[in-house]
């Protein structure tokens, strides 16, 4: 279990991430500039895990939350890894549910539509090349740690 603050709500069309003095979160404008899958909608919420690195890319590691409850930027969350999605680029993104708030428990528990759209949304730029169990997500946290 872990808490995690959003910087990006399922629905938003906005890019939005921890700025580098990280004192708040900056908008970088609209989504569908960068990735056009979806319209540039968000299709999960997007958060990152005080206090961890992820070593490709130097900042927070980058979890992508199924929950239930609408959430909002700047909300902290409860998470549960439920599988990790290794990118072509190492910049690997974690699965992961709202402890309170999802039914959901394992990778293959998602619908099956929702599984395409997160692969395609989030290998657009950059081919998923495995998914990894819950087992690996939560070690590629606690490796994370800072």
């Amino acid at each position: 279990m872990y808490k995690a603050i959003i910087e990006m709500p399922k629905g938003d069309d906005r890019r939005r991430h921890l700025n580098y003095e990280k004192t708040g979160i900056i908008d970088l404008g609209p989504i569908k500039d960068v990735i056009p899958v979806n319209d540039g909608i968000m299709p999960v919420n997007y958060v990152y895990i005080k206090n961890t690195r992820n070593a490709t890319e130097g900042d927070e590691i980058d979890i992508l939350i199924i929950s239930e409850k609408p959430l909002v930027v700047g909300d902290e969350i409860e998470i549960y890894p439920i599988a990790l999605l290794r990118r072509a680029d190492g910049d690997d993104k974690i699965v992961a549910v709202d402890i309170e708030n999802s039914p959901i428990k394992k990778w293959n528990d998602i619908p099956k539509e929702e599984r395409e759209l997160l692969l395609s949304y989030f290998g657009y730029h950059h081919k998923i090349v495995s998914i990894e169990d819950g087992e690996a997500a939560d070690l590629y946290i606690k490796k994370a740690n800072i």
